[in-house]
């Protein structure tokens, strides 16, 4: 999903919330707002977040680390681990709990 079909997307639930601010079962409470899962309105909001929930969904997806990568991390710790990422194709957060998780697990020395 590309960031306009994001946008797109919010702003029709920005439009849904509009239509519902009548509504008896309307609650806002600062950011929450509570909407009635049984009326079209809401029904048709809550199908929108799911769309925007599936692309938060798939990037949290974790690839399992290969003991090749782990070798190729572990000899090539001098690197910057922007560089690192770059190179495993994985995020830099990815590469910092890797190189936490080897430094627990005793596989890493430095002192660093």
């Amino acid at each position: 999903m590309t960031k306009a079909e994001q946008k797109r997307i919010r702003l029709q639930i920005i439009e849904l919330l509009n239509q519902c601010e009548g509504c008896q079962h309307h609650y806002r409470f600062n950011a929450c707002v509570r909407i009635c899962p049984s009326c079209p309105i809401g029904q048709e909001m809550q199908a929108l977040g799911k769309k925007l929930g599936e692309r938060e969904r798939q990037n949290a997806v974790r690839r399992p680390w290969t003991t090749q990568e782990e070798e190729f991390l572990l000899q090539n710790l001098h690197m910057k681990k922007r560089e690192l990422a770059e190179k495993l194709g994985r995020s830099l957060r990815s590469i910092q709990n890797k190189i936490f998780e080897l430094r627990k697990k005793g596989r890493i020395h430095d002192a660093s």
